[in-house]
């Protein structure tokens, strides 16, 4: 688009560069769908996108996939500023790119912040079984430990410790996976 090209035909252009998915939208005859229902493939819906632009529609606001549905909304919202107030769309696109690209770097720094607290909670889950598996190995029976007065305190603290040991964790999580 910084060359010259017309943003009009850029989607046509740009959808030559991958391979149609087989079954798509563009069989015998072109296109038949409006690019809301051509998600199987970037090739299909950018040539769906130029259909609708063709139409005078918006060419990605109806788009779910592939990808995720809102950074098609968000390149719609880009078409669509850069066509009223004049702005030139290759660098809205650039800035919309770099954006995309800060919000995947920030998906996975709280993927790996979640991943902490996860493989814990699974550690933390097997723990009980390890300490009954590991009393039946010295040779304690397990059933005659859990069952006195003893044994009861035993398991209502470990429950009690499990659950809270849940909630917190889940709260850890969720934590680390809020977006700010």
């Amino acid at each position: 688009m910084q060359a010259g090209r017309r943003p009009e035909r850029v989607w046509v252009e740009l959808s030559g560069l991958y391979e149609p998915c087989p079954g798509g939208p563009d069989g015998p005859g072109g296109p038949r769908r409006p690019a809301s229902r051509a998600g199987c493939c970037l090739h299909h819906v950018l040539v769906a996108a130029d259909l609708e632009i063709m139409l005078g529609g918006e060419p990605f606001a109806a788009v779910e996939a592939p990808g995720q549905g809102r950074h098609w909304r968000q390149l719609d919202g880009c078409l669509a500023v850069s066509h009223h107030a004049g702005i030139p769309l290759g660098g809205l696109l650039e800035r919309l790119a770099d954006a995309l690209e800060e919000g995947q770097d920030a998906q996975q720094a709280r993927d790996a912040a979640a991943a902490g607290p996860r493989s814990t909670a699974q550690l933390l889950g097997f723990l009980p079984l390890a300490g009954i598996a590991m009393t039946a190995l010295v040779g304690g029976p397990p059933t005659e430990l859990l069952a006195g007065p003893l044994g009861w305190l035993v398991i209502g603290t470990g429950v009690g410790l499990a659950v809270i040991g849940h909630l917190w964790t889940r709260v850890l999580i969720r934590r680390s996976e809020e977006t700010t």
